[in-house]
C-alpha cells in the first residue's frame, strides 16, 4: 500500500469513528438528561450528584472528561463520585462503530448517517441499561437519518415507511396482544418506536433476519440479566440495537463487494 493510500485510508476511519464518537456523546449526554429529568426540569445535560449544567467543553467527546480534574478516576463534574465509566465507554463504542463501518465499506457521503446511526445505537444501549427506556428524541432521530440515508443512498423512500409501518404494526401487536397474554408487559413503548425507527434502514427482505437475531440476543441478554440481577425483567434495547447494527454491517459488506 502506497504512503498516501495509507493516509487515506486512516484519515477515513478517523473521519467514520469521530462521526460515530460524536452521536455518541451527545445522545447519551442528553438522552441521559431526557430519561432522568422530571416534568418541567430543564433538558440541558447536568451532573446526577451536584445537578451543575455541564459547561460548553464538557459536551466535547472524551475531551469533557479529559479536562477534568483527576480524570483517570472517571469522576463526575463535581467530582464527588468515581469510576462514572459509562460515558467514556460509550463515546469509545462509538467511535469504535464508525471506524468499523468505514473500514467495511470505505467513505462515501452515505457514511455520514451511517456512522451517526451506528454511535447513537450506542448511546440507546447504555440509557435503556441504566434508566429502562428510549428516550422519543433518540428514537426520532434514529429515524430521521434513516430517511436521510435512503435519500444519499437513492434508495426507496416509500419501502422503507412501508418496512417502518410493518415494524410498528408487528411491535404494537406484541406489546399489547403478548403482554395481555403473559400478564405482564413484554415490549415498552420506547422499543415499539425503535422498531418503527429500524424499519427506515433494513430492507423488506431483511426483515425477519432482523427480528430473528433481535429475539436470540434478547435471549441470551435476559438471560445473563436474571442470573445477575435475579430480575426476570430485561432492557430490550441492547438486543434491538446489536441486531440492527448488524443488518447495518452486512448492508455495508453487500455494498462494497463488487
Amino acid at each position: 500500500m502506497e504512503p498516501n493510500e495509507l493516509f487515506t485510508l486512516i484519515f477515513d476511519l478517523l473521519k467514520g469513528g469521530a462521526l460515530g464518537l460524536l452521536a455518541a456523546s451527545l445522545a447519551a449526554h442528553f438522552g441521559q438528561r431526557s430519561a432522568d429529568r422530571l416534568p418541567g426540569e430543564s433538558r440541558k445535560p447536568h451532573c446526577f450528584f451536584c445537578l451543575r449544567p455541564l459547561q460548553v467543553h464538557e459536551y466535547f467527546p472524551l475531551f469533557g472528561w479529559l479536562f477534568r480534574t483527576n480524570a483517570k478516576a472517571l469522576p463526575c463534574p463535581c467530582g464527588k463520585r468515581k469510576g462514572l465509566w459509562p460515558q467514556p465507554a460509550v463515546e469509545l463504542a462509538g467511535f469504535v462503530l464508525g471506524a468499523a463501518a468505514v473500514a467495511i465499506a470505505g467513505w462515501e457521503p452515505i457514511m455520514i448517517p451511517v456512522c451517526l446511526a451506528l454511535g447513537l445505537l450506542a448511546a440507546i444501549t447504555l440509557i435503556d441499561l441504566a434508566f429502562g427506556i428510549i428516550p422519543d428524541e433518540l428514537n426520532l432521530t434514529l429515524a430521521l437519518l434513516g430517511i436521510v440515508s435512503l435519500l444519499l443512498g437513492q434508495g426507496d423512500i416509500f419501502l422503507g415507511l412501508v418496512a417502518s409501518a410493518g415494524l410498528l404494526g408487528l411491535s404494537l401487536l406484541l406489546a399489547i396482544g403478548y403482554s395481555k397474554l403473559r400478564g405482564r408487559e413484554m415490549l415498552g413503548l420506547g422499543d415499539v418506536k425503535f422498531f418503527a425507527a429500524a424499519g427506515l434502514w433494513i430492507p423488506l427482505m431483511m426483515i425477519p433476519w432482523f427480528l430473528v437475531a433481535a429475539g436470540v440476543i434478547g435471549v441470551i441478554i435476559g438471560s445473563l440479566w436474571k442470573f445477575f440481577t435475579k430480575n426476570s425483567e430485561f432492557p430490550f434495547a441492547p438486543a434491538l440495537c446489536l441486531s440492527l447494527a448488524g443488518c447495518l454491517y452486512y448492508q455495508l459488506y453487500l455494498f462494497a463487494t463488487p
